[in-house]
């Protein structure tokens, strides 16, 4: 495991070093002098996997790594995504490096843009702490100002001007 290991840091790095070549976008005339709107509004999302040739199957299991091996992992990816302009923005304080690894190599084919311009806010937290991948790391709460008005349930007990009958 230590040679593979050794192997796939080297390649992630390697992909760090030689990032992509950035998407060829013919601004539209009323963009020319906004190109990184431009950028942001044509470059395609792709998985991550797309953007560095490394596949998702290739990280080994947690169960495989030592604790130290993730954390050499994940330093390298965090290297990856300096060079990809891509920004981790919601990791939670106090995240063990071993519940990170699992984070980063199980959502390593979640779609982004290249965007090498402006740079990519990556954001993983779902906002439901049932399917949020930082688990109980992450302080994500369901918040009531976020439902729709649509979504809450009507008044009952409203007043209503109108007396009428609908039908």
């Amino acid at each position: 495991m230590k040679n593979y290991l050794s192997q796939l840091i080297e390649d992630i790095e390697e992909a760090a070093k030689n990032p992509p070549v950035p998407a060829f976008i013919e601004s539209p005339p009323h963009l020319d002098e906004l190109p990184d709107v431009a950028e942001l509004a044509l470059v395609p999302f792709k998985p991550i996997s797309y953007w560095t040739g490394i596949d998702a199957i290739n990280f080994p299991e947690i169960t495989d790594l030592s604790y130290e091996q993730m954390e050499m992992v994940n330093k390298a990816i965090f290297k990856l995504f300096d060079s990809l302009n891509i920004d981790l923005i919601d990791i939670p304080d106090g995240i063990p490096s071993d519940w990170l690894y699992e984070v980063l190599t199980t959502n390593w084919d979640e779609p982004v843009q290249y965007l090498p311009s402006s740079g990519f806010d990556l954001e993983l937290c779902t906002g439901d702490p049932m399917t949020c991948p930082y688990g109980e790391y992450c302080d994500c709460d369901e918040d009531p100002d976020f439902l729709l008005d649509d979504d809450m349930p009507s008044n009952i007990n409203e007043n209503d001007d109108n007396d009428e009958l609908p039908f």
